[in-house]
């Protein structure tokens, strides 16, 4: 690869990581649009956001171990190809049932662009580099999620929803061009073995054994849960209770992932300059205070749209500083099983995020209340996984 084209590679991989937070985020200020549109409930639309994170995790699962014995670049190119042909489908959806199945069959396209970005650091790049350029592959993909829930606004505003779709189709196109042009063909692999159920659970138990690794994925998983959760009903709360519009919603989105930026970045300083566990260390710690800071408003019954946008914000920008690293030292434990790892890692925060945000979806009252209780208990959770390794290593 030449140097001109290495220097591609990180924002490349970044641009990959964004095909899943990218297919969420762009569509959230057109939900009520959706289902005024297909004349479907706000739940059925809800759902949708469900049906793709729970879609993303089988993808991972499947396609993470099958990197590892059969290459990266094929697989990924199948993938994007498949995310392609299902967002049109999407854009040319004429019901609620209808968008739930093309986005689950998006969903399987994402995850391989997904969970193949994270596991193409270990085959690229030195092991005691890779919390560095995950963390660098997590800007840019926020980057790219910055601006999208305002470009899809835009879409709603001035033009149809089925846009937006239209939009991540040339997406993927780009990122199909850019992949087959920019990523090496010779990426680790083990071209002798053939795919079959016995090497996907061999290689899933040698992972579930490692210390730790249980913990580590779970206090991951339920970090992004509440961004999950936050995800699912944040523009009716938005939209409809605090009476703002899809544009202002949108403004509000972006701020999150601003904030995501600035942490992620910080935490990129912090790994490099001293080591992953110190700042895996900051990362909960602002991850729980601001888990204190939601019960708080629970316990006061404060439905204050500052605060809401303070607490929430506060708990979101270290969701990606957590994935990173946590992903980070599972590789330092595993490192010939990268997609394995990565595919168990982002499929549990997936599935997981995907169950709490349906469980949001049905609890939610229309207040920011109900939103806030899961996202406070998803933050307990976290804190209490990522503590448990704490205690086994001093035991």
């Amino acid at each position: 690869m030449s140097s001109a084209l290495s220097k591609l590679t990180i924002p490349l991989l970044g641009f990959l990581v964004a095909f899943g937070p990218l297919s969420i985020d762009m569509y959230l200020p057109s939900l009520p649009t959706i289902a005024k549109s297909l004349n479907s409930s706000d739940q059925l639309i809800q759902t949708t956001i469900t049906v793709f994170l729970l879609g993303m995790a089988i993808g991972m699962l499947i396609f993470g171990p099958l990197s590892d014995m059969m290459g990266r670049k094929r697989l990924l190119l199948i993938g994007i190809g498949f995310y392609f042909i299902s967002s049109i489908g999407c854009a040319l959806a004429s019901t609620g049932e209808s968008l739930i199945l093309f986005r689950f069959l998006q969903s399987l396209g994402g995850a391989a662009a997904a969970v193949l970005a994270r596991a193409l650091v270990r085959d690229l790049y030195e092991l005691k580099r890779a919390a560095n350029i995950l963390s660098h592959m997590h800007v840019i993909s926020m980057m790219v999620m910055l601006i999208s829930p305002i470009l899809g606004a835009y879409i709603v505003s001035y033009f149809e929803w089925r846009w937006i779709f239209y939009f991540l189709a040339l997406f993927s196109t780009l990122a199909f061009i850019g992949s087959a042009l920019l990523l090496p063909n010779a990426v680790k692999s083990s071209p002798t073995v053939k795919p079959s159920f016995s090497h996907y659970a061999k290689n899933y138990i040698d992972c579930l054994g490692a210390p730790l690794l249980v913990q580590y994925v779970l206090a991951n998983a339920f970090s992004f849960a509440g961004m999950f959760a936050f995800i699912a009903t944040s523009a009716f709360v938005y939209i409809e209770y605090f009476q703002l519009s899809e544009t202002y919603y949108a403004l509000l989105f972006s701020a999150n992932i601003f904030a995501i930026i600035i942490a992620t970045l910080l935490n990129s300083y912090l790994s490099k300059r001293y080591n992953v566990g110190l700042a895996l260390n900051v990362a909960i710690g602002v991850s729980f205070t601001a888990t204190l800071l939601i019960w708080g408003m629970v316990g006061l019954g404060s439905t204050s749209m500052v605060l809401f946008v303070i607490t929430t914000m506060m708990y979101i920008s270290v969701t990606g500083a957590i994935g990173a690293n946590s992903l980070a030292t599972l590789f330092e434990q595993l490192p010939e099983k990268a997609g394995t790892v990565s595919g168990l890692l982002v499929a549990t925060q997936f599935a997981v995020g995907g169950f709490i945000s349906y469980l949001a979806s049905l609890i939610f009252d229309g207040s920011p209340n109900s939103l806030l209780i899961m996202m406070a208990c998803c933050g307990t959770l976290c804190t209490i996984f990522y503590l448990s390794t704490r205690i086994n290593k001093v035991i």
